[in-house]
């Protein structure tokens, strides 16, 4: 089976995502998954601030290859 992550959060620190990366390593490993990639949208606290980010095009481009 295959799995991705998207996730967004308020916060646009390079650490904002580090321990969910981790744990989304661990379940991919442990669940025997083929980890087809991640977009993490730093910064991206409401829809508006979100749609003016690179994200969005980021995450259609991640869903054609599913």
């Amino acid at each position: 089976m295959k799995s991705a992550l998207l996730a967004v959060a308020w916060n646009s620190d390079n650490w904002t995502f580090d321990a969910l990366e981790s744990h989304y390593g661990t379940l991919v490993r442990y669940l025997d998954l083929e980890d087809q990639g991640m977009v993490l949208g730093r910064g991206c606290g409401t829809p508006s601030m979100t749609k003016h980010t690179q994200y969005p095009q980021r995450a259609y481009e991640l869903g054609k290859q599913l």
